[in-house]
């Protein structure tokens, strides 16, 4: 087919894909860019193809009718001219999913990856393999279509490397880096071990942070989610990073990003990854507006980024800083904790959960032991005391997860058997029960209905659930009255606990132990220190 009849079928049919258009499509692969024919038809042919305007059922079509062959032959055997116009080809045949399943098992990726990182290639000709490789790694596929001709899995660990390496070379441009980025992104989401490989032997860290400065925005963002994986392996490298001028700053822009709510999360993952301990990162995220950036994310982010946000909030609700603490409150972070007790995730529920929790612990040293007000002539005004507390509270003061509302919510969640969500819930509820003085805390979840479904937890969880359990109900049974009321049910469930006999000497077999032996201390012909509570 000569190049002038070939670009005279183009104009032939202007109506959009029908016969005709299929016709003439399948009349340029039937020509198969012949190879026999010169070397110049072959190029003015693929040039015509790349710059044409093709519909998705147009590129489906091209590969069923075998041009991909073709053009991965160019690809191995050809000039540079040959070479680059085939890539052009395969980038825009490869927005066609099963284009990509034809060229990958053809052995298409190793050649392209082959000439990547090739030395001394031409810039277009890395541009356009950098493109392909994103198209390959995007859309969830992550390794999916990394395999050679006999479908074998592509080592990875060099590719990752090269990727990574191809980011410091000075003359790579935005169109090779961010491509590339995309794709060192797309595969490292798929497989946490070669994101440790891209940490601790590639120095992934040291070679992504900088690009936090690129003036490309795209770059950027791809930059903040790689960190973000990368820091569950070096989260110290990132903190003196993020510790240099303007450097969190950065960050918590990238937190008030509400249009990119990926980016968001990335962000709010990584400060979730950094250590608790950097109490330096954290008094400076307040005084940049990035805890509220956070609290904003939870208000009216995805729930992706909601979750992300939640676990970064750890670092400022640490029941050993309550002066943050108190800020986290101040800003109005409770009730939100308390709506996706409800509204969140599975994951959101428990995050919300344990973060209500690690404010709850604060709660006894806060509260206010109450005085009687009045004239000494006339009766004292009693103010109202918290049952659990003891004293006055209220949320804004005393982080009262009673005043907040959120018992009946957590009691309920434990009712949902979520272990992930259950297992928070009763930490937090066991905040309640002080042991100083259990029959307060005790008598409030009593009132709350909250022990029958602890007890509840030996029928249906796991292992560490049913600890969980134990933990409480050591603090519950300090209380006689406890023991009056659920004594014989618990003691019922402890001694018929499958495999206790057997394992006595463990941790579980001594908590149980432990619960029993409370059990035994209060009988039901003990006298009640309240007698008539329970009728």
């Amino acid at each position: 087919m000569s190049c002038s009849l070939f670009h005279s079928l183009i104009f032939l049919c202007p109506c959009g894909y029908n016969c005709s258009r299929k016709a003439w499509l399948t009349s340029i692969l039937t020509d198969k860019l012949n190879f026999s024919g010169t070397d110049s038809s072959r190029i003015s042919m693929v040039r015509a193809l790349v710059n044409m305007e093709l519909f998705d059922s147009d590129l489906k079509l091209l590969g069923e009718e075998g041009i991909l062959p073709s053009l991965l032959q160019m690809l191995s055997s050809g000039n540079l001219e040959s070479k680059e116009l085939s890539l052009s080809a395969l980038v825009k045949l490869s927005d066609c999913a099963a284009n990509k399943e034809l060229i990958a098992a053809a052995g298409g990726l190793p050649l392209v990856i082959k000439l990547m990182f090739s030395a001394h290639m031409r810039s277009m000709i890395i541009v356009k393999c950098s493109e392909i490789l994103e198209k390959f790694s995007c859309d969830d596929d992550g390794i999916k279509f990394f395999i050679d001709e006999n479908g074998a899995q592509l080592e990875l660990e060099p590719i990752v490397s090269d990727l990574l390496a191809l980011q410091q070379i000075a003359h790579s441009s935005q169109n090779v880096r961010r491509p590339a980025l995309r794709t060192l992104l797309g595969i490292c989401k798929f497989d946490a071990g070669l994101v440790k490989t891209a940490v601790l032997t590639a120095k992934g860290v040291s070679l992504v942070l900088p690009l936090l400065d690129d003036t490309d925005s795209e770059i950027r963002e791809i930059a903040i989610n790689l960190l973000f994986l990368f820091s569950h392996h070096e989260p110290q490298g990132v903190v003196e990073y993020l510790l240099k001028p303007k450097r969190l700053e950065a960050l918590v822009g990238f937190l008030e990003n509400d249009d990119k709510s990926d980016v968001q999360m990335a962000a709010a993952g990584l400060l979730a990854n950094l250590p608790k301990s950097e109490v330096s990162v954290t008094m400076k995220l307040i005084d940049l507006d990035g805890l509220n950036a956070l609290i904003k994310i939870i208000r009216t982010g995805t729930m992706e980024a909601k979750e992300s946000a939640l676990s970064a909030l750890f670092r400022f609700t640490d029941p050993a800083n309550p002066e943050t603490q108190r800020i986290v409150v101040e800003q109005g972070a409770y009730p939100l904790f308390v709506n996706l007790l409800t509204t969140g995730s599975v994951m959101a529920k428990a995050r919300a959960a344990a973060l209500i929790g690690d404010l709850s612990r604060s709660s006894p040293k806060l509260v206010v032991v109450s005085k009687a007000t009045g004239c000494w002539c006339f009766r004292p005004t009693r103010p109202h005391l918290c049952p659990a507390h003891g004293g006055i509270c209220n949320v804004r003061t005393t982080f009262c997860l009673i005043e907040a509302t959120a018992l009946p919510v957590l009691v309920k969640l434990l009712q949902g058997e979520v272990h992930v969500i259950a297992h928070e819930a009763i930490q937090t509820l066991s905040t309640l029960v002080q042991e100083g003085s259990p029959n307060r805390g005790a008598n409030v979840l009593h009132e709350a209905d909250a022990i029958k479904p602890v007890l509840d937890i030996f029928t249906w969880g796991t292992d560490s659930l049913k600890e969980e359990a134990l933990v409480l109900l050591e603090k519950v049974f300090l209380s006689r009255e406890m023991v009056e009321h659920y004594g014989p049910s618990a003691r019922l469930i402890l001694v018929g606990m499958p495999g206790r006999n057997g394992h006595e000497d463990s941790r579980m077999g001594r908590r149980v132990a432990k619960v029993l032996s409370l059990l035994e201390r209060y009988s039901r012909s003990s006298t009640s220190l309240l007698p008539g509570i329970f009728g």
